[in-house]
């Protein structure tokens, strides 16, 4: 993966959740947010990490947090 901004998206069914991210550190950090807020879950670092995509670095910040499904919640 290379340098700069990184999108990462919920695969969460339902969910469209969009995070875009200076770098991988705050995207994982954004990602597990997301996924312990909306879903009361959690994911890996790692499997975070494997589906970032590189966007352009004017991307970084904006997010999209259209369509949670709050039928889809998992409690642990």
């Amino acid at each position: 993966m290379t340098g700069g901004s990184k999108r990462w998206t919920c695969v969460e069914a339902g969910c469209s959740y969009e995070l875009v991210a200076a770098d991988v550190p705050s995207a994982i950090q954004g990602a597990q947010r997301h996924i312990a807020e909306a879903h009361g879950s959690f994911e890996l670092e790692e499997m975070i990490e494997d589906v970032l995509e590189d966007v352009p670095d004017s991307a970084a910040g904006q997010t999209s947090r259209a369509a949670r499904s709050p039928g889809k919640l998992r409690r642990g």
